[in-house]
């Protein structure tokens, strides 16, 4: 079942948001644990009609003008940026592709050609990556064992480039107002394997491509790392938090009802979104 598959299903259980209390009391319950594929897709969200149909009412939805509602101009910021665009840019992604041909490999396997949509990228860092990297950091810092530094950073660098291998999805599809075909879904899907593959070709830690490859892809095990889990719960709440051109922004309280209901599923620790400030 793809992330957004889930959270219609979710939506149409008619949750009562103002009514739910995030506490503790909302743990993961390994009793009732079930395996499950997350993929971050194309979603339902398209008007206020919809949102009367599967038993939401507009208020989980915040303003439409707040384009950005999870970005923060922190001292972080400007590092953030300069660091997404030493990898993110024409002449790095060019290198990538002549050091892997695993890159042309999978984009020919699915009827794709090597075309780099650096607009793609664009579109995003403002909107996801940085807002997700500034998330999952202050996730980290909140974690109650010793952390390690290098941990960290290797998580924060994931954050922030673990969509770049959306570079390769035709825009026409990744920006699609209705909902996506079976096999428009799976190129989508494709971007992890794509992340991968780029950031493999780079100086950064092994580890910081493995998460990239990680962050939709998992089944259900509350035993893998604590950073892969970290990662997964920022990206797909501040994914939750945005506007995109097929689907409205959710509140905090609505993105972390849904999140909490996938980690009753199973997908990671729920102690964790309560690490979540609200934008």
């Amino acid at each position: 079942m793809g992330f957004l598959d889930h959270i219609n299903r979710v939506l149409h259980s008619k949750i009562n948001f103002t009514s739910l209390k995030i506490t503790n009391r909302n743990l993961l319950n390994p009793e009732n644990k079930t395996l499950q594929r997350t993929n971050l897709n194309n979603d339902i969200f398209q008007s206020e009609n919809e949102v009367e149909k599967i038993g939401l009412t507009p208020k989980s939805f915040v303003n439409p003008a707040i384009s950005k509602p999870g970005l923060i101009k922190s001292k972080d910021y400007e590092e953030y940026l300069s660091f997404i665009q030493r990898y993110a840019n024409i002449i790095s992604l060019t290198n990538a592709i002549n050091k892997n041909p695993n890159i042309k490999r999978i984009l020919e396997e699915n009827g794709l050609e090597c075309n780099l949509q650096i607009e793609n990228l664009n579109s995003i860092i403002d909107s996801h990556l940085i807002p997700c990297a500034q998330t999952v950091g202050i996730m980290y810092k909140k974690l109650g064992h010793k952390k390690d530094e290098q941990d960290y950073q290797n998580l924060i660098q994931a954050a922030l480039l673990h969509d770049i291998g959306k570079v390769f999805i035709p825009k026409e599809i990744l920006n699609k107002k209705g909902r996506l075909s079976k096999t428009e879904r799976e190129i989508v899907e494709l971007h992890n394997k794509l992340s991968y593959e780029i950031l493999k070709t780079t100086d950064l830690d092994p580890k910081v491509a493995q998460l990239a490859l990680e962050h939709h892809d998992y089944e259900g095990n509350i035993t893998r790392s604590v950073e892969n889990q970290l990662l997964t719960i920022a990206d797909c709440y501040c994914a939750l938090r945005e506007n995109r051109p097929y689907k409205k922004a959710m509140n905090d309280i609505a993105a972390k009802t849904i999140l909490y209901d996938m980690g009753t599923k199973g997908n990671f620790d729920t102690r964790y979104i309560n690490y979540i400030n609200a934008a």
